[in-house]
């Protein structure tokens, strides 16, 4: 029940919820910033961004599969179990990046969007990014 209280919390207190896309970065110092930040984080974050858009095509793909089935006279409705594929997906990636943005608060990770500058805790002392064409 503690579980689903803060699932709840965290749903309709500003977290963003999206399955297969999450949102861009908003500058490419926030980008560089997160990599310099925790590179491992930044790596979940870009396994997530591509289980989420493997999932997306998954669901193209089988809803068009599911179609055609349909058309030819084929369809078996136990096929439909494979629909379940890519929202796992989805969630997986959900996960993901979530765990990517709490390792980055973890280590202190900030963004000023305002300055264009992503600044974090690294060995008690902040540091910062920003990004010079």
């Amino acid at each position: 029940m503690l579980a689903q209280r803060s699932f709840h919390r965290a749903l309709w207190c500003g977290a963003e919820f999206m399955l297969f896309i999450h949102p861009m970065w908003d500058h490419e110092s926030q980008r560089i910033g997160k990599q310099k930040c925790t590179p491992v984080g930044y790596a979940i974050h870009v396994v997530a961004d591509l289980l989420g858009f493997v999932g997306l095509l998954l669901l193209f793909g089988t809803l068009a599969a599911l179609a055609y089935w349909g058309l030819s006279a084929t369809f078996k409705a136990s096929r439909l179990w494979l629909l379940a594929l890519p929202f796992v997906l989805g969630v997986i990636s959900e996960v993901l990046y979530h765990y990517s943005w709490k390792l980055a608060l973890r280590n202190g990770f900030q963004y000023d969007s305002e300055q264009c500058e992503a600044s974090w805790l690294e060995a008690g002392q902040r540091r910062s990014y920003k990004w010079n064409p």
